[in-house]
Formats: C-alpha cells, structure tokens, sequence
C-alpha cells in the first residue's frame, strides 16, 4: 500500500500554520474542517467543542469500531492582563520546560486575526497564586489581552530525515488520523473508523475525559491513542512508531493492541523491513488512560519525540522533533488496522498460544 506522503506532510505544514495553547485550539479545529471537507469525511462537534469524524466502510457488520483520537492543543501560556508599565500576565498551560520561568525567552503573542508580536519572559510572579509569568513585548505593535502565547519557534520545517515544529505534540497526531482517513476513504474495506480531535489534553486530558464520560462513541469502540511522546530506551527515533503497551498512569488493553499486531503481522508479510517498536511510554499520561477509566477498550501508537515539550537537552527551548520514517510508518499502520480489524484475534502470538500439542499435553498428563 502506498501513503501519499506528500499529503501527510502537507496535512501538518496546515496544521502547524495555526498556533495553539490550551483552550486556543479554534483555528487548527477550523483546518481540520477544512481538510475534512476536502477528503469528504463527515464530522460533528460535540458540546465541548471537539471534533468528531466518522467514516462508514464496506466491513461495517464484521469490524469493530475503531477511534483514533489525538489533541489540538500544545503547552504555552495565556495572557491574562495587561499591566500599567506595558507588560503582561499570563498563565502557564502545560508542561512547558522549566527555563520557561527565567527571562529572555522569545515568544509570539497571538492576536484574535492571527497577527503575531514578538515578546519575551521576564521571569515568575512569584506572588500568584497560579503558576504565572511575566512577559514584555518587544515591538510597538498592538496585541489583545487574553489570547494565546508560544514559543518562537518555527511553525513547521524538514530536512532529509526529521519533521521540525513547535508543536509535534500533537499535531503529528491529528495529521497522521487525517491521512489515514484520507487512505481509507480511497479503500473502504473497513468498519466504522472515527478520526478524534480533542480539546485542552495538556491541562488533564480533559477534551478527552469529556468525550469518554459523554458516551458519544458506542462502548464496543477500540481507541487508539494517537501521540508524539517523548524518546526512551526501546523507543528511539527512526526505527518505526511505537506500539505503546502503556503510560504513566495505566498499561493499556490487550484487545484493542490486538489490531496493531495484527496489522504490523500483515504489514511484515509484505515488506520485512517494516519497523515497528513495542514499549511502555511512561514518560508521561495518554488520552487512552481517559477512555480506560470509562470502561473503553483501549491502545495507543506514539511517534518517538525529540525536544519534548520543546524542552533541549542542555536546558533550552527548541522546536519539536520527529523522524519521517516513523511519521509515515504510524500512518501506515493505522490503515491496516482499520483494514484488519475483523482478523485481530488471529495473530501469530496468540494463536500459537490458543493450541497446545498434544506431545506436550500428553508428558504433563502422565507426570
């Protein structure tokens, strides 16, 4: 099966175009609408404002419904006020890197038109009662209070081998579900796949939580966790996504994982070189330990993460990055899971498990 590549790096360039905090997801929503219409997937919002997307296949009696879910919103911080000398406060959403809190960061406040003006920390208020910020323009264009600020980082840029953005996580995610949709939509031997976008993951998960507690998605739904997670020892850059077994929090469901075995098995049949990793993500908490906690069945695929939380190595801010091997290689997976998903109780491992030959059976019997 061939990924269009060129419409999965095209489909997070879009993305990446709109920058997002926390509860500031409006316009990355707005493009995945967009790119929705386009590939001709239907969608609905719920009461929260998440996006939902349904495609309906050929298999719907045979397969499972499968829910791919990734977040829109990455950590940054909100202006909150502005104060008498020009500056501003703002309130830290997310897991930001802890240099964040020092001054000379460069950031990008960004204006209700997408207008952005260029500003930097000044350090903690150490007096709030919230984890808040000072930050000081540093051009004389106009800006609104209350509006999302980021990192000044690059939207989105490549070279040979690796993806750069200031927010990978996730929008390599929600990229990678829109390109699956777009596979399948060409395909249609599949049951019900949805493509799940969701709202302020970075503050609790709680787009997510919302949408598991509302019932929304039929209980018999597998959910794959879509992720960029940070890179660990058995989940390194370029040797394919990550099957991931587990987060901070909990260890997933063996019978949604089903799917993704099932699907690198077939994948394997074809090209041998595929890769595919299988670890415990437990750098930090999924939108799978959501849907858990609401009696869903559920699993995950993580893109191993470089400058996680754009946090660098020696203690800096740099941009996100991913491998495109791995990028393309989790799109691909995904497909043929959808493609697979009535096959997955006939995995090697687990039929190889189900059958005990009798030679065995027989020297235990007799002692």
């Amino acid at each position: 099966m061939d990924i269009d590549r060129n419409q999965a790096l095209d489909f997070l360039f879009r993305l990446g175009s709109h920058p997002v905090v926390s509860f500031y997801e409006k316009n990355v929503l707005l493009e995945i609408e967009l790119i929705l219409n386009e590939i001709g997937i239907d969608y609905c919002y719920d009461g929260f404002g998440n996006i939902i997307a349904t495609f309906i296949g050929q298999d719907d009696k045979e397969c499972p419904p499968i829910a791919f879910v990734a977040h829109t919103d990455h950590p940054g911080f909100e202006s909150v006020s502005r104060l008498d000398n020009g500056s501003i406060e703002a309130i830290v959403h997310g897991g930001v890197p802890q240099c964040s809190f020092t001054e000379g960061i460069s950031l990008q406040i960004i204006n209700p038109d997408g207008t952005r003006v260029r500003a930097e920390t000044r350090g903690r208020i150490e007096s709030a009662a919230q984890r808040t910020i000072l930050v000081e323009p540093v051009t004389d264009e106009p800006f609104n209070v209350l509006c999302p600020i980021v990192f000044d980082l690059t939207d989105f840029d490549t070279d040979d081998d690796f993806i750069y953005m200031r927010a990978l996580d996730d929008l390599a995610g929600c990229a990678s579900i829109l390109a699956m949709l777009s596979n399948l939509r060409n395909n249609g031997h599949c049951g019900i796949v949805q493509g799940v976008f969701t709202r302020a993951e970075e503050v609790g998960l709680v787009g997510a939580r919302l949408i598991a507690e509302s019932g929304i998605l039929s209980q018999d739904t597998l959910i794959v966790s879509l992720e960029s997670s940070r890179v660990l020892p058995g989940a390194e850059q370029g040797k394919g996504p990550v099957i991931r077994t587990g987060d901070a929090a909990f260890t997933f469901s063996v019978e949604a994982e089903a799917i993704l075995v099932k699907a690198k098995e077939e994948i394997q049949k074809k090209d041998p070189n595929f890769r595919v990793q299988r670890q415990l993500m437990s750098g930090g908490t999924c939108e799978a330990s959501a849907f858990l906690m609401y009696g869903y069945q559920a699993t995950g695929i993580a893109f191993p993460l470089g400058n996680y939380h754009n946090g660098t190595e020696d203690g800096q801010i740099g941009a996100e990055f991913i491998h495109k091997d791995d990028y393309f290689s989790g799109i691909y997976l995904m497909v043929e899971s959808a493609l697979n998903a009535k096959f997955r109780q006939q995995t090697q491992f687990r039929t190889r498990l189900q059958v005990v030959d009798d030679h065995h059976r027989s020297r235990l019997e007799n002692g």
